[in-house]
């Protein structure tokens, strides 16, 4: 079933332009905001309080963690549509992915077999079922919050995590009461006081994990600016159609994450903008590797400070958010490109955001921050060859599996920009660059686009439910 989508949605993307793709399949291309790599933490945390191994795990964008295969059902337990391992043994490693090439958590799926945690319910990977608060145990693993207390299985935070019983979203540390009942993954990372064993895996970067335990929950972000949620938070959506400026988002993009249909802070493409979550300084959008690359900036240089893109001195480098003729988003039109009136270097991105660019555009290749620089909106996406500038224009108008991405929308339909890498990543990909099962679904159980990917409705590429396609994008 997943080869037939592969080969039909194949001849309508290469119309669109994404036959020849930029990078293949197999490595880690340069990611962006890259995780720890510490597998998820299965051992206990050794400094007793806060792993930060990543931002925004994010950010759709971070290196890939380590993943084990005891993370999944064995060939002794069960996968299924809603169902768990059938000895409910849970681990850290059931939020796991990278290398294993399962789905991770809040992807899109078809069926468990497909998901690192062996459930998949209503098109996305979900956490498995699991024991309920109060419930009787003898060991963590039996345990939804995989803490067993004198017994009985323990609350962990004061919002209802992931695999526990809800009645209403409103009751769910992710904002997602899904419709078995049980609170669910809303986005590519988790919500303030969510499960988790790693910051990878939190949209924040910093999981608080307890002394002596490897399981915690996710802190709150702090951005600081004018800005208080982060790449893969729930947020308000807000119309892109007129540069909207993403309610409350550090990214000025609020949306529908595909596989689950909630809005939340979508990654602007290329370099995090300035109060956005980062891991390294190259990241940010000013950055002395984007100055080195000769990108138009004050001479500034942005680093990445506390997890978090430091506010620009001087011009607004590309990349950064500026204002458009219509709208302000709280950003002035003094792009570093070209001052005053005399030109027109603030553009809208391949996800509707307002960015300092290039006056001329750049063909693949090209150095860029964001991808309002590439001509006819190419993605702009991590560079594979290193030593080189961090970002370049790819060569075709979406990147396939495996391939390396800054957000969902440089990624082909069906595919999800997760830890850095179009997900799923490890299948065969017929063609080099079919649309997979990883960023969306119609009710049919077709492949969608996501927000922010191509689409074309005449030629069979929709886009996922509450989003229109624009121009030929999935916007709000």
């Amino acid at each position: 079933m997943r080869l037939n989508r592969f080969v039909v949605m194949a001849a309508t993307l290469s119309a669109l332009g994404g036959a020849a793709l930029f990078a293949g399949c197999g490595g880690n291309s340069g990611t962006s905001a890259g995780g720890n790599g510490d597998g998820g933490g299965d051992g206990e945390s050794t400094d007793g309080t806060v792993d930060t191994g990543s931002s925004s795990g994010s950010n759709e964008g971070g290196s890939d963690s380590a993943t084990k295969d005891s993370g999944k059902t064995g060939d002794s337990g069960s996968k299924g549509d809603g169902g768990g391992p059938s000895d409910a043994s849970l681990s850290p490693d059931v939020f796991g992915g990278g290398d294993s090439g399962c789905v991770t958590l809040g992807s899109a799926c078809t069926t468990g077999g497909e998901c690192c945690t062996g459930t998949c319910t209503g098109g996305a990977c979900t956490y498995p079922a699991c024991g309920q608060t109060g419930s009787a145990c003898t060991s963590n693993g039996q345990c939804c919050t995989q803490t067993c207390t004198t017994g009985a299985c323990a609350t962990i935070s004061t919002c209802s995590t992931l695999g526990l019983s809800c009645t209403s979203s409103g009751q769910c540390c992710s904002g997602n009461c899904a419709s078995n009942g049980t609170c669910q993954p809303s986005s590519f990372c988790s919500q303030t006081g969510d499960i988790c064993a790693a910051g990878s895996e939190c949209c924040s970067g910093v999981c608080t994990i307890p002394s002596g335990k490897s399981i915690g929950t996710c802190a709150a972000a702090t951005p600081g600016g004018n800005c208080t949620a982060v790449d893969g938070q729930l947020c308000t959506a807000v119309s892109s159609l007129d540069g909207g400026c993403g309610g409350n988002c550090c990214s000025r993009a609020c949306g529908p994450w595909g596989p689950t249909g909630i809005n939340i802070c979508q990654p602007a493409t290329g370099c995090h903008v300035e109060n956005d979550t980062c891991t390294t300084d190259s990241e940010c959008c000013g950055s002395q590797a984007l100055i080195d690359a000769g990108l138009p900036t004050s001479g500034h240089p942005v680093t990445c400070v506390g997890g978090y893109c430091t506010q620009h001195m001087g011009c607004t480098p590309n990349g950064d958010v500026c204002k458009l003729p219509t709208t302000s988003c709280n950003a002035n039109q003094d792009c570093c490109a070209c001052m005053g009136n005399s030109c027109s270097p603030c553009k809208q991105d391949n996800v509707g955001v307002p960015r300092c660019a290039n006056v001329n555009c750049g063909d693949g290749g090209t150095a860029c921050a964001t991808s309002a620089d590439c001509c006819n909106g190419l993605p702009c996406v991590p560079n594979p060859i290193p030593g080189g500038p961090p970002f370049v224009c790819a060569n075709t108008q979406c990147v396939p599996s495996c391939a390396g991405c800054t957000t969902t929308a440089d990624c082909c339909p069906g595919f999800s920009c997760i830890a850095g890498l179009c997900d799923p990543c490890g299948g065969s990909t017929p063609d080099g660059g079919s649309p997979g099962d990883g960023g969306g679904h119609l009710p049919d159980g077709g492949v969608c686009s996501a927000f922010g990917q191509l689409c074309d409705k005449d030629a069979g590429v929709d886009c996922c439910v509450g989003l229109s396609c624009l121009s030929g994008r999935c916007l709000n």
